[in-house]
């Protein structure tokens, strides 16, 4: 169902959705948990959040840190977005480096992010709506984050408006990673 591609980091996938696009508009189909699955993929997602952001937002880096991570399946529904994943685990050949999606409702793509990577994004067109899935509940006092220009990542956007959270969060190399 889904074309699944892998990106530099492991386990960060990204998605084509498959779909229509007629007179009326389109129709693509965004979940489909045999493909997931197929793919080594969790299916068990326990919560669906939707957030609208204007052009030159960035929001990010976000993860839960252990017990509560979270994978999470992310698609733009409308507008476009640079979607960025960081990799916050230890162990992993891809610890410390960040890669980039180019998300849009054009083209409907998505991009599947495990438990240990941070994500963030910014937007390009004059607003966008992104869908997430993730797999365990929020739990507040697992929120946390990695400040958005600490990682070497080129964002684009030379004043970018930012959320205080996002801009209070610890640098990378301030970060002591659980993962």
């Amino acid at each position: 169902m889904f074309e699944i591609r892998t990106s530099d980091l492991p386990g960060v996938l990204a998605l084509r959705a498959p779909g229509s696009r007629d007179a009326r508009g389109s129709f693509h189909k965004l979940m489909h948990a045999p493909s997931l699955a197929a793919a080594g993929l969790r299916t068990d997602f326990a919560e669906v959040y939707c957030s609208t952001s204007a052009r030159g937002v960035i929001r990010g880096m976000h993860f839960q840190v252990p017990p509560h991570q979270h994978a999470k399946l992310v698609w733009c529904l409308c507008g476009a977005v640079t979607d960025v994943v960081l990799d916050l685990r230890r162990d992993s050949p891809g610890y410390g480096r960040a890669v980039a999606f180019d998300l849009g409702e054009e083209a409907p793509a998505g991009v599947y992010i495990p438990e240990g990577c941070a994500h963030g994004f910014a937007v390009r067109s004059g607003a966008a709506t992104l869908l997430y899935l993730v797999t365990s509940v929020h739990a507040p006092a697992a929120d946390a984050g990695i400040r958005w220009d600490s990682f070497g990542f080129d964002w684009g956007i030379p004043h970018p408006t930012l959320s205080d959270r996002d801009r209070l969060h610890p640098g990378l190399d301030a970060f002591a990673t659980p993962f």
